[in-house]
């Protein structure tokens, strides 16, 4: 066996470890109380203390912790509740920002349930092998070579970025009678854009001491919430075409669109639109005549997005898309056309605005767009390029700095279009992200650096 496969061995075996004690320590978690784990170590204690005193006053101690937790247990695990729920969710929500949601718990069995505690199953915070294998903690390379082996540390930094979303507690206490109904509020707060999905709500069954308690899965259906990216404050940008520019209005002809104000009549040519045609003129004249009318047009402004995982990783990206989507929620305001372009397998175009679809439609398909290996920038530049003569200005946003991005910059202004580019990194940028008037905007500061001109 070669010195890399067993490397990869091992990287495989340490991954599922932390894998399976992560979930086995959360079922334990969810499952016994603090004052449960206080009681297990004073019961230790005094077996220890008092393991050569007969009859003494440790061994009467242990005797009753013992009982006090076999008593406890057995309580929660003949806990019963038959029941079930329907949500009542919004159809969206964002990042960072409280989700709150509507629940009818109904009780379902014959018995009246006492004492009992709903909460949606937390989301599951345990990182792919691709971020584990990848991503490393801030200051790993300071660790000792037992640490840097072993990653225990990178494995509890990604472990506390958290999952999807993290739940804010649990309901009140609840009592129902059998076949009663009660309406309750949860809410979560959504770390992490896209699709979350709501399939697994518990119910929390404590003893009456609070050492132990009963987590039961409830009758429930599938639902998901599509959460939006965060946004950042912007300044205006002094986009081409804005300066004669109103919400809903035409402008000069420099930007795409219809429209326009009548200039005079001549004749016919291959091409033009039989709308146009000017009838009585045709009758008067005997030749067809049409209407022409001056060249006005809506501008059309396009948010580029680097979809590329090389040499950045995944944490660089998300923060590349909230910049995008704070730029498509401020074009929105200008009432003009826009475009979303991106990479997935083949490039990807989104149109909004002019009668088209709506600006929602492109913040969702940034909150479900997923990173690539490769950025594939020559068949993204084509596409831009191919439709440039459509375009007024083109926002790009990187999700760091490469030679690729770089080339594929020069590609773009080749081409003739106007470009504001922005570019997410670390530390002060590169001299020739300089060169190619990018903005740098730190990864630890982008609201700032936004807005600075």
């Amino acid at each position: 066996m070669s010195g890399r496969k067993i490397v990869s061995y091992i990287d495989q075996l340490l991954y599922h470890s932390y894998y399976r004690t992560s979930a086995v320590a959360d079922f334990v978690r969810q499952r016994v109380g603090s004052g449960a784990w206080l009681l297990i170590l004073g019961g230790g204690a005094s077996v220890f203390l008092g393991a050569n005193v007969d009859e003494s006053l440790t061994a009467i101690l242990t005797l009753l912790i013992s009982s006090l937790l076999l008593l406890s247990f057995v309580w929660a695990c003949l806990r019963r509740a038959k029941l079930s729920v329907v949500r009542v969710l919004p159809s969206s929500g964002a990042v960072g920002e409280i989700l709150r949601y509507r629940i009818s718990v109904r009780n379902e069995g014959s018995r009246a349930v006492k004492e009992m505690y709903l909460c949606e199953a937390a989301s599951d915070c345990r990182p792919s092998q691709w971020e584990f294998f990848h991503l490393k903690e801030p200051g790993e390379s300071g660790r000792n070579f037992f640490d840097r082996a072993f990653r225990f540390y990178r494995w509890k930094w990604l472990m506390d970025r958290g999952g999807a979303w993290k739940r804010s507690g649990r309901s009140k206490s609840l009592e129902l009678e059998p076949g009663e109904e009660k309406q309750i509020y949860l809410a979560v707060k959504p770390l992490r854009r896209g699709c979350i999905k709501f399939n697994d709500i518990r119910a929390e069954l404590p003893d009456p001491f609070g050492f132990f308690q009963r987590c039961r899965p409830i009758l429930n259906e599938e639902e998901e919430v599509l959460i939006t990216p965060q946004r950042y404050d912007l300044l205006n940008l002094d986009i081409e075409g804005t300066s004669e520019l109103m919400a809903g209005l035409d402008t000069s002809s420099i930007v795409r669109g219809e429209g326009g104000q009548f200039m005079g009549l001549r004749e016919y040519r291959e091409g033009d639109s039989l709308r146009s045609i000017d009838w009585k003129a045709w009758a008067r004249t005997g030749h067809p005549i049409v209407k022409e009318f001056e060249e006005l047009r809506f501008p059309r402004y396009s948010v580029v997005l680097d979809t590329s995982l090389r040499e950045t990783g995944p944490e660089m990206f998300e923060k590349a898309i909230s910049v995008a989507t704070s730029f498509v929620s401020m074009i929105e305001k200008t009432g003009c056309l826009m475009d979303l372009i991106f990479m997935h397998e083949d490039p990807q175009i989104y149109t909004a605005g002019g009668g088209l679809a709506r600006t929602n439609d492109l913040i969702g398909a940034l909150a479900r767009v997923e990173g690539i290996d490769d950025g594939e920038y020559e068949s993204l530049g084509r596409l831009i390029i191919k439709n440039d003569n459509e375009l007024t200005t083109c926002v790009v946003v990187l999700s760091g700095w490469s030679l690729e991005r770089r080339e594929f910059l020069e590609r773009l202004r080749g081409s003739g279009l106007a470009l504001i580019i922005y570019a997410i990194g670390e530390g002060n940028p590169p001299e020739d992200a300089l060169l190619c008037k990018v903005k740098w905007v730190r990864c630890d500061t982008i609201e700032k650096d936004l807005m600075t001109r």
